[in-house]
C-alpha cells in the first residue's frame, strides 16, 4: 500500500498561492482500522484534517491525533481543523496493468476553517467510538488566510495479485 497528497492553497480569485506534494505515512490506528473493517467492524474514512506540528512521526507509528498547537511564536490554528467528507469525495480506480486499485480522496477546507501555518495532514474515521487517524503527512509551513482555500487530493494505492514479493 502507498499513499501520496497534493496540496493547494488559493486565494479569493482561485489562484494558486501555494502547493505541496508528500508521501503519507498510516498510523498503527489506521493499520488497526482496515484490520476491523476486513472483520465487519470500524467505520470508514469520514473526515480529513490538518495541523501544527512538524514533528516526525515516532517510530512506532503511534501517533493518534493531528495537532493543533501553539508552535514557538506561531499559534494554533483558528477555526475549524477537520472536515466531513462527503461519498462524492472518493473515487476507485483500478489500473490492471500496474496491479494497484486506488482511492483518490479529495478535501476542501473552506476560508474560516484552519486560518493560520499549517505544517501536518491526515485523513480521519470519526465515529460514536471515536476518532481514529488513519494517515498522516507533513510539509513545509503553509499559511492560510480568511480568505484561502485549502484543497488536499489523496491518493492511496493497494496492490494486488501475487503479493510474495511484500
Amino acid at each position: 500500500m502507498q499513499g501520496k497528497v497534493k496540496i493547494l492553497l488559493l486565494d479569493a480569485q482561485g489562484t494558486t498561492l501555494a502547493e505541496r506534494h508528500s508521501k503519507n505515512s498510516v498510523m498503527r490506528g489506521g493499520g488497526e482500522l482496515i484490520a476491523k473493517l476486513f472483520a465487519g467492524q470500524g467505520s470508514a474514512i469520514t473526515h480529513m484534517g490538518v495541523g501544527t506540528s512538524a514533528a516526525e512521526t515516532p517510530n512506532d507509528f503511534s501517533l493518534a491525533a493531528l495537532q493543533n498547537e501553539a508552535v514557538g511564536e506561531t499559534p494554533a490554528l483558528t477555526g475549524s481543523t477537520d472536515v466531513e467528507l462527503p461519498a462524492g469525495a472518493f473515487a476507485i480506480a483500478v489500473d490492471g496493468e500496474k496491479r494497484l486499485v486506488t482511492v483518490k480522496v479529495r478535501g476542501t477546507l473552506p476560508n474560516d476553517s484552519a486560518v493560520g501555518t499549517i505544517r501536518e495532514a491526515g485523513l480521519l474515521s470519526k465515529s460514536e467510538a471515536g476518532i481514529v487517524l488513519y494517515n498522516r503527512v507533513i510539509f513545509a509551513p503553509l499559511t492560510k488566510g480568511n480568505d484561502h482555500e485549502l484543497t488536499l487530493f489523496w491518493e492511496v494505492s493497494f496492490p494486488y495479485g501475487d503479493l510474495q514479493w511484500f
